[in-house]
């Protein structure tokens, strides 16, 4: 799922807007009685909507299921996001808290809650279907380690004969829904930056299944089948999974999933 920056940030707006109506709210709440009961307990609604929508935002961006764009470390609303929940938990560990057990109440929510995220990563992690953790961390520009494939004539290549040239390693599947969806982007890519740049698309299939797909489906760019690849690029753990690699030899970036088009076409901008 692709996002738009904007409507993050709209998304953000809301989620600070309720969080500080909510706080405004519980400072004006002074007496006792069921409209104060009433009011108090919309500020508590406003204050977890908004702190939850700030969460869940952060959440999707730290997994990437908003999107190669949105991806953590290269979205600024992650950090907005995050700031929002750091200035929720410090209003929450300094207001005062007049209760038998506020002690409990003041630490043990806190904990409850991110044991909570706890689980659901880890429940996440072992479904099978997870972006690989390192599609979720900062290449830092390492050199792409070696990988060699077999090319239509069944002849060995290696990814370093397209060193001067930026390279787009794909790995796909002919039964993933996703990676159909993404080839015909890449394709297009191809087509558009023809000169600077080879897409690489590679497969575990066998000769047989690759050879009758490929028949009906005809893409731009060199079609081969993985001979040899460094654990680096977790290939067959998870489809689609693409990697765009400078002319000097270095993964610039790494993602699962089609990004945006736009995105994709200014990522290759940046290496050309």
């Amino acid at each position: 799922m692709e996002v738009a920056t904007t409507s993050i940030l709209i998304l953000l707006g809301i989620a600070s807007s309720s969080i500080a109506a909510g706080i405004l709210l519980l400072g004006r709440v002074r007496q006792r009685g069921i409209p104060s009961r009433i009011l108090r307990g919309l500020a508590w609604i406003l204050l977890v909507v908004g702190a939850g929508l700030a969460a869940a935002i952060a959440g999707l961006q730290l997994t990437g299921r908003l999107g190669p764009a949105q991806l953590w470390f290269r979205a600024p609303s992650f950090y907005v996001a995050a700031a929002i929940l750091v200035l929720v938990a410090t209003w929450w560990f300094r207001r005062p808290f007049v209760h038998p057990r506020a002690r409990l109440i003041r630490f043990g929510l806190p904990a409850l809650a991110l044991a909570s995220v706890g689980l659901l990563a880890v429940a996440a992690r072992l479904d099978g279907r997870s972006t690989p953790m390192s599609a979720l961390m900062p290449t830092l520009r390492t050199a792409a380690p070696a990988l060699s494939f077999y090319d239509s004539s069944g002849a060995v290549r290696q990814l370093s004969e397209y060193h001067g040239k930026v390279v787009l390693v794909n790995f796909w599947a002919t039964w993933c829904g996703p990676c159909r969806h993404e080839m015909p982007m890449l394709s297009s890519a191809q087509a558009e930056f023809q000169a600077d740049l080879v897409v690489l698309y590679l497969s575990l299939e066998e000769p047989a299944v690759l050879e009758g797909f490929l028949r009906t489906h005809r893409f731009n760019g060199v079609q081969g089948r993985l001979a040899q690849a460094a654990d680096y690029y977790r290939a067959g753990k998870i489809y689609p999974l693409s990697y765009l690699i400078s002319r000097d030899g270095r993964v610039a970036k790494r993602w699962s999933g089609r990004p945006a088009e736009n995105w994709l076409r200014d990522s290759i901008r940046d290496e050309l």
